[in-house]
């Protein structure tokens, strides 16, 4: 059913999705109708041809639900003034339409379109500077609706649909119908499936080579950000493939297919094949490159510290009180007596106490060194304990923020003598690849992480990698000191590493609870956030406390749990919802992908100072940086009231509260118990479903991750 009206009022228009309620006048009625349902902006003085169905509301009474629309010229002189007229375009109120529509007649709207020239003095009161404005919002608005219209009849609606717009602006029609399946790489939140959705709507057939490329790309791609892969073998990539195309095992045409257009994108290298195993090119060149990087500095001889050197760094333990034992002072004269260094350990194994003797021998040796971590956090602790500037990886290598590439390379190095990076368990291949290319070919460095932490949150295993390597200089950190407040977070987080529970579970900075059902979880949680944990610490809620869960969705996930803690923490209601978010002053915000504009990246942690309702913004403070997001921005943000384990990684928090339910049941391992409890450094609390925390303890199992860069350092020429 069709109806066919002009728009007297907008009720609502919901920016995100274009979801709008609108009231128009049917031809040939007095009365007003609503219509509503997800479609292009249309706007008041617009006459439009919508499609779809009556249907009774309850409490709005009878509504036409519309499944699509499509807009008509506006009809007659009152039609197009009203529209003009409307507010959208600056400079035209009731009087400039009028003479614009006696001018022009009929022909307004076409001038308008084909000859914009005539415009300039037409009419009294309408400057030049006035047509411009005028022309730059018709023009723009055509272009919108052209593209959306096409998109809208193509079932591509709501947030999907101002997404490739906002891309690709008029160029959309173009790329879309051309190979929907580029949405997956340079569309920032959709994948594979939703681009196949839009090319069935195209009509691209299932076993269309173009389709079948795109999957293939797609299935490595994706085992890089989701499992780590720096590379896939043959078998396992046609598998994952199959599995991505919904193509069944004994479709054996449909598997040549597959099959020959991974031949052709092999030939065309647009995938590298080598020893039956399959990169992206970048990756590739990334891992060949760390492993001759890393051939490289170990092939220079050793360079023994020399005794009196050795000695004064004993003066400097003496002075400071620090006794290194054999395997730390060992450890400090090894990080000096080679081009690279790996020291490994828990938390309260020394790690920082090797660090302030390197740096203090450093000084003494006139070398200038260069401190960085991979996250903000990560970089603050590493100055506070050492006394010495650092900061993060991204910094210390200069982002381009019109490229998004890295101004310190392998053609202009970092001015440093020896380069000393902290939590080196996070950095993923990109990461360590552009981080090796800037340092300079003399200068020492030292990698300093903890091995049983979780891996990398992107593809490669770079830390594990080099501990495999049996003729690489590394310090392996295994007796837990004392901690001086005497907490018992490291002893305990060293027994969970073990695969062993702590005995007691309870002790004086760690804490165990367990719950029979998510409410009861969500009662407990809110009692320590209110009770136990004020009494035990001075803090603020919002700013030191982090609520960690292994997984995003699910009645105890990301998502839940940062509702109901925002609800809780934060009772503020003068915000704006967007992207299925409140977002409100004084939340706590997490940044979800690399903004080299904004200078923001993954995992940065901020918190709103101020809400631009009007304009759907919001202001963020990022380490005392304020920074203005906007709307289309937001979802690249979430809550981070809580965080996965994984988006914890280098950071430390005064108060940790883990959540382990039986939903959790795939993500219940050994390594991101371990990982979770070590973001604690004042308390820590874990909330668990019966036997959750056991079974994580038992659980060894880790996701083995596909890379070459042990084997090529040994091995590869």
């Amino acid at each position: 059913m069709q109806i066919e009206a002009t728009v007297k009022r907008v009720t609502y228009q919901n920016p995100e999705n274009q979801f709008s309620v609108l009231r128009v006048q049917v031809n040939g009625e007095k009365s007003l109708t609503t219509v509503t349902g997800y479609m292009p902006l249309i706007h008041v003085g617009e006459s439009a041809l919508f499609k779809g169905a009556w249907s009774f509301h309850p409490k709005y009474g009878n509504q036409f639900v519309c499944d699509s629309v499509e807009i008509l010229k506006s009809d007659g002189r009152e039609g197009v003034i009203s529209y003009l007229s409307s507010g959208l375009f600056p400079g035209v109120g009731v009087k400039t339409a009028e003479r614009l529509v006696d001018r022009f007649g009929d022909l307004t709207l076409e001038v308008f379109d084909s000859e914009p020239d005539r415009l300039y003095g037409a009419v009294r009161g309408f400057s030049k500077k006035k047509v411009d404005a005028f022309l730059k919002v018709w023009r723009d608005l055509k272009e919108a609706r052209q593209v959306h219209l096409f998109l809208y009849s193509h079932q591509i609606t709501g947030s999907v649909a101002k997404k490739i717009y906002l891309h690709y602006g008029a160029d959309a029609i173009r790329v879309i119908t051309e190979n929907p399946f580029v949405l997956c790489d340079e569309v920032w939140g959709i994948g594979f499936v939703k681009a196949d959705e839009i090319a069935q709507k195209l009509g691209i057939a299932k076993d269309h080579y173009m389709r079948i490329r795109a999957g293939l790309i797609y299935a490595l791609s994706f085992s890089s950000v989701s499992n780590g892969h720096v590379f896939l073998p043959r078998s396992v990539l046609l598998e994952k493939t199959l599995s991505v195309l919904r193509v069944e095992l004994n479709d054996t045409e449909f598997m040549e297919r597959i099959v020959f257009s991974l031949d052709e994108l092999i030939q065309t290298k647009t995938l590298i094949l080598e020893d039956e195993n399959l990169w992206m090119p970048l990756l590739h060149k990334a891992e060949t490159y760390m492993a001759a990087w890393v051939r490289d500095r170990l092939s220079v001889p050793k360079s023994p510290l020399k005794e009196k050197w050795r000695q004064e760094l004993r003066v400097f333990e003496a002075k400071n009180d620090l006794d290194l034992d054999p395997v730390q002072f060992q450890g400090v004269c090894q990080a000096f007596e080679h081009r690279l260094c790996v020291i490994t350990g828990g938390p309260g194994t020394g790690k920082t106490t090797m660090l302030q003797g390197i740096i203090h021998l450093a000084s003494v040796l006139k070398e200038k060194v260069l401190l960085a971590a991979p996250t903000g956090r990560a970089a603050r602790r590493m100055q506070e304990l050492c006394g010495v500037e650092a900061q993060t990886i991204h910094k210390l290598l200069e982002v381009d923020p019109a490229s998004g590439a890295f101004l310190k390379n392998d053609w202009n190095h970092l001015d440093a003598d020896f380069v000393v990076i902290d939590e080196f368990s996070m950095v993923d291949t990109w990461l360590a690849y552009s981080l090796m290319k800037a340092i300079p070919p003399k200068a020492r460095v030292l990698f300093v992480g903890d091995k049983d932490q979780l891996p990398s949150v992107g593809p490669g295993n770079v830390l594990r990698d080099l501990l495999l390597v049996p003729h690489l200089p590394a310090v392996y950190l295994t007796k837990v000191f004392r901690q001086a407040d005497g907490s018992d977070i490291a002893e305990k987080a060293s027994r969970v590493n073990q695969g062993l529970m702590p005995s007691p579970l309870e002790g004086t900075h760690f804490h165990f609870s367990t719950f029979e059902s998510p409410d009861e979880a969500k009662e407990l949680l809110k009692k320590i956030v209110s009770e136990e944990l004020p009494r035990l610490l001075d803090v603020n809620l919002v700013q030191d406390l982090q609520v960690l869960t292994p997984m995003r969705k699910g009645p105890l996930g990301l998502f839940e749990l940062n509702r109901f803690l925002q609800d809780f923490l934060n009772g503020d209601s003068s915000g704006f919802s967007m992207f299925g978010v409140d977002w409100r002053v004084s939340d706590r915000v997490m940044q979800l992908k690399n903004n080299y504009d904004k200078n923001i990246f993954n995992g940065d942690i901020g918190f709103v100072s101020k809400i631009h309702k009007s304009s759907k913004e919001i202001s963020v403070e990022f380490d005392a940086r304020t920074i203005r997001l906007d709307a289309q921005e937001l979802d690249q943000m979430n809550l981070a009231y809580a965080c996965t384990i994984h988006k914890s990684q280098g950071s430390e928090y005064p108060a940790v509260i883990i959540v382990l339910d039986h939903s959790h049941y795939m993500m219940l391992q050994r390594n991101l118990i371990y990982t979770a409890i070590t973001r604690a450094k004042g308390h820590v609390w874990v909330l668990s479903a019966p036997g959750a925390f056991h079974t994580a303890v038992k659980n060894n199992r880790s996701i083995h991750r596909y890379t070459m860069l042990a084997q090529w350092i040994q091995h590869k020429e």
